[in-house]
């Protein structure tokens, strides 16, 4: 047996997530949960990072790319045929049934938080473990919380330094006097034109005709932009609700552009439709994306239950901040440096009291000497550093180092925790 370690590395469409950007992924969340979402009474939750395979099968549709082509999908020890979750959405609704949160006060508002799993090619800002942030309103079927929830996508890209453009549609109701009357005529268009159609796209028309406006297939776009808009083919009540939805818009004074291609990529959309676009991110720039789904919970076997919410993938969010990957977390605030012997027995005491009192602090713990110690200081992204010598130890005192300024100054031991908390202020 060979003497060398195994080199192992992430797997393909995974990666690490090392400080500081670890830091800025955190800070996404605290925005979402006590800037944005929590104070409009969003309460945070979370499913399991598997769920039986019919969950997504029946919530998502088996027809869509998602199901067929991108989920992890095992069978465990038993024979159960499980998924790991490639969206939140049909696992959440799935938990407010089997919870009977629907039995209580609506609507249900609800804030999720963490991986998600698809099989799909890598790319900048995509991989195949990634992290999203779900926001989801559940039981309203009027327009207002789909202004609101709209409202507070766009407040929550502002908070987080995003320049976006928003793009809207509806997209109707799976009945025969909405949706399923223009579905039979993008199929009767589709058929017209199969033949410029790529071949992916040709095979779904019957299936799962909506998912030609997702193709990135060239010939699909060029055909695409001929179809007929599902706008066109609304009922009148799905009309008067869109209606609305842009009425609560305009008086929100949120600017947005009527997109009739945007159908989004999964099945379980109903009605209104949007995406955040920005262009910070390149040809794959929707940066936030969601709607209603208005039918997810009967396909899931519950009863009627409306629902509209959207997620939003960190990594994506992170490449389109203008704000957000400048800041440089400071969780440290002293640095104590301690030189000498008599020193380093100090230096554990000090720094437990300022941490004792909540200020954040950390000390040497490799045996380096001052030049190494003030290195550490600076690494540790630290405001000040508390030095402690010999000198300082026999009157009592230590100096205080600003490690912006360069300014220092002796006080009184005693004195370091009164300070650090007034300099905080």
């Amino acid at each position: 047996m060979s003497d060398q370690p195994t080199s192992f590395s992430a797997p393909r469409g995974t990666r690490d997530l090392l400080p500081p950007e670890s830091w800025r992924w955190h800070r996404v969340f605290d925005l979402a949960l006590n800037r944005v979402f929590g104070p409009a009474g969003y309460e945070p939750m979370d499913t399991p990072i598997f769920e039986h395979t019919e969950v997504f099968e029946r919530g998502v549709g088996e027809a869509s790319e998602v199901v067929t082509k991108q989920m992890y999908t095992f069978d465990d020890r038993g024979g159960r045929s499980l998924t790991l979750r490639p969206e939140a959405t049909a696992g959440i609704v799935r938990a407010v049934l089997e919870n009977r949160l629907d039995k209580g006060s609506l609507p249900v508002k609800l804030l999720c938080w963490g991986p998600m799993f698809r099989q799909e090619r890598p790319q900048k800002g995509r991989y195949r473990q990634f992290t999203q942030i779900d926001i989801e309103a559940i039981g309203s079927e009027g327009p207002a919380i789909d202004a609101e929830i709209i409202e507070l996508a766009a407040r929550f890209l502002n908070e987080a330094g995003v320049e976006w453009r928003l793009l809207l549609n509806s997209i109707g109701h799976m009945d025969a006097s909405c949706r399923l009357g223009y579905l039979e005529a993008l199929v009767d268009y589709l058929r017209t034109h199969e033949s410029h159609l790529a071949p992916e796209d040709r095979e779904r028309i019957e299936a799962n005709p909506l998912r030609a406006f997702d193709s990135k297939e060239g010939a699909t776009i060029a055909v695409m932009k001929g179809a007929p808009a599902i706008t066109e083919h609304l009922c009148e009540n799905c009309e008067r609700h869109f209606d609305e939805v842009r009425r609560m818009l305009d008086a929100l004074d949120l600017v947005y552009t009527i997109d009739p291609t945007l159908v989004r990529g999964l099945d379980y959309y109903t009605r209104t439709a949007f995406e955040f676009v920005s262009d910070d991110l390149g040809a794959q720039s929707t940066v936030l994306g969601g709607g209603r789904y208005d039918g997810l919970a009967e396909s899931l076997g519950g009863g009627h239950l409306p629902g509209i919410g959207f997620a939003l993938g960190v990594d994506r969010l992170l490449l389109a901040s203008h704000t957000l990957n400048e800041w440089q977390p400071r969780p440290v605030a002293v640095f104590v440096v301690a030189v000498g012997d008599r020193a380093g027995r100090e230096a554990l005491p000090l720094v437990t009291e300022l941490r004792r009192a909540g200020i954040g602090a950390d000390w040497d713990l490799m045996g380096r000497g001052m030049k190494g110690q003030m290195k550490g200081a600076d690494r540790s992204g630290a405001r000040w550093a508390a030095i402690l010598g010999d000198d300082e130890l026999d009157a009592g005192e230590l100096t205080l180092k600003d490690l912006e300024t360069g300014e220092q100054e002796r006080i009184p031991h005693g004195r370091l925790v009164s300070d650090i908390q007034t300099k905080e202020t």
